[in-house]
């Protein structure tokens, strides 16, 4: 991938001060795991979890402000990384190592903004549960930590990339519960995201943006048309969100199937029905997959009282 090379010297001093803790041994291979384990919590697919888990089941209201925190903070990290195009540690220095597969630019950390969007604003949303506060804190800092561990960023990438994060958490809980329109923010952020239209070459860009219009118009069409009941049942919770990610998967495949050979790959058509797919299946899974909520759990209910009875 084409890009800049620019780093500081501490930053590479640092890394390379880091990878070496643990010296060859088993202690070493644990570090390894522990790290990678701490960069599974800034995935994408966990925030998604998160926001499933809450949305579909608790408190849609506060799934929404969540779901917007992170999938906001995804479409500006895309954006400032397609104009810093930063070559990632490992591929810049030869005295780093790469401790797990990543691609894409470096500049700020998409874990980092992700995880900073997630767990403060999920703590934020719950400040009953006092608890969240720590790890709202502590999982943030240990993600952007172990993505220099594993050489996938430089110390600034992360510290960037909280900030940003950070930017989000407080567009969601402080913007976004005071304005009487919250079309309004969506629409902003949404216009400032199509910028990207014009100069991001990276398909994650045109996935997180497809995601972002996805997300926008799924919570447009719930409040107007399905209007969904969240339910206190723990079962129907996990059910909800299980069939939620598995339906989410078939119908990406399916998509990507029907649309996704249009197009020669690395083409910006190619990208544009990224971009097209993705927002299919988010509306689909946030905005119309709710409306199967109360007949197909009706259904079961009765089945299960006739057979009660």
């Amino acid at each position: 991938m084409d890009g800049s090379v620019f780093f500081m010297e501490w930053e590479e001093s640092f890394i390379a001060w880091l990878q070496q803790l643990g010296g060859e041994g088993g202690f070493k291979t644990f570090l390894v795991w522990l790290n990678n384990f701490f960069s599974f919590l800034g995935e994408e697919y966990f925030a998604v979890m998160v926001m499933g888990i809450v949305y579909w089941g608790i408190d849609k209201k506060k799934g929404e402000r969540i779901g917007f925190a992170v999938v906001a903070s995804l479409v500006g990290n895309t954006l400032i990384k397609n104009k810093f195009r930063r070559i990632r540690p490992w591929a810049s220095s030869d005295k780093i190592n790469l401790l797990r597969e990543v691609d894409g630019y470096s500049f700020p950390s998409a874990h980092s903004s992700s995880a900073t969007a997630l767990y403060p604003t999920l703590a934020a949303e719950y400040k009953s549960k006092k608890w969240l506060r720590i790890p709202a804190i502590l999982i943030p800092v240990l993600i952007a930590f172990s993505r220099c561990y594993l050489g996938a960023h430089w110390p600034t990438d992360v510290l960037c990339g909280l900030l940003l994060g950070l930017l989000f958490f407080a567009l969601s809980e402080f913007v976004l519960k005071r304005i009487d329109n919250k079309y309004i923010l969506y629409i902003i952020v949404g216009v400032i995201g199509v910028l990207g239209m014009f100069y991001c070459t990276t398909d994650d860009y045109f996935s997180n943006y497809g995601i972002y219009i996805g997300f926008c118009s799924g919570m447009l069409f719930d409040d107007k048309v399905v209007r969904f009941e969240n339910t206190k049942s723990v079962p129907l919770i996990a059910i909800r969100t299980l069939c939620g990610g598995l339906i989410f998967f078939a119908l990406n495949s399916l998509v990507k199937l029907l649309i996704g050979g249009i197009f020669p790959e690395d083409t910006f058509g190619f990208l544009l029905l990224r971009t097209v797919r993705y927002a299919i299946v988010v509306f689909l899974i946030l905005g119309v997959y709710p409306a199967l909520f109360k007949p197909v759990e009706g259904f079961f209910r009765k089945k299960f009282l006739k057979k009660v009875n």
